[in-house]
């Protein structure tokens, strides 16, 4: 029905705003103002409806759970675990809650019918608060560090795979020697770079002859005709 009434306002506006005067103009512009405010507590009044429904099954999930804090008045209630996210609700005087899980500065929390998310900065610390931060950091520590041994072990399987590759490209008695960081005239732009890395910058330039480019790293510097190297100098 709001819908209908601000869709029937918005015609009528474009209808006769030609014939209204003002004070007219002013109040259907309040009768709009408050067909959208009513709209948006509805909104809010329906979010905070889901969250209690959410935060019933987390209940019931973590019904289990005697881990118990208080959060200071003020605190803020959010539906995830991050700056910017949303408010559920602002807490108006001192509550218990009952935490459940912790990353990242952030409770997982329950109190009374919501549950959600919280910064530590609300929560006041006990022995067994601190307890549970140190034992959920130290899980937080030890992700981390399997999550970096994955990629190192990722890097290392692709660095064998593309030294199989050079290998068979170029030979193993060629492929050493760029390893240990020789250079010579005659080798291609993919050599040097096994070599010596990806140079810090490169001058280009393009004429009749060609593509000229120099390459230049600390206190070197490799010059290219048509991507095989002509000279250098260190």
């Amino acid at each position: 029905m709001k819908k209908i009434t601000i869709i029937g306002l918005l015609i009528s506006f474009n209808v006769f705003s030609q014939d209204m005067d003002i004070s007219t103009l002013k109040k259907l512009k309040q009768n709009l103002t408050s067909e959208i405010n009513a709209l948006n507590d509805s909104l809010q009044n329906i979010d905070f409806q889901i969250a209690l429904l959410n935060s019933k099954k987390i209940k019931e999930m973590a019904a289990d759970s005697s881990l118990t804090s208080h959060a200071k008045k003020g605190a803020y209630i959010k539906n995830s675990p991050k700056l910017t996210g949303e408010i559920i609700v602002k807490l108006t005087e001192k509550k218990q809650v009952m935490l459940l899980d912790y990353y990242d500065g952030y409770f997982g929390i329950c109190t009374d019918s919501i549950c959600g998310y919280m910064s530590d900065l609300w929560i006041e610390k006990n022995q067994k608060v601190n307890e549970f931060l140190k034992i959920k950091e130290e899980e937080q520590e030890e992700l981390k560090r399997l999550e970096n041994e994955h990629k190192l072990k990722i890097k290392k399987a692709e660095y064998v795979k593309l030294e199989k590759k050079y290998i068979k490209k170029y030979g193993q008695k060629t492929y050493d020697k760029l390893k240990q960081g020789y250079y010579w005239i005659g080798m291609n732009k993919e050599m040097a770079t096994i070599s010596l890395g990806s140079p810090d910058y490169i001058n280009r330039s393009v004429g009749s002859w060609g593509v000229h480019e120099q390459w230049v790293y600390n206190g070197i510097y490799l010059y290219f005709q048509n991507a095989k190297l002509t000279s250098y100098q260190n």
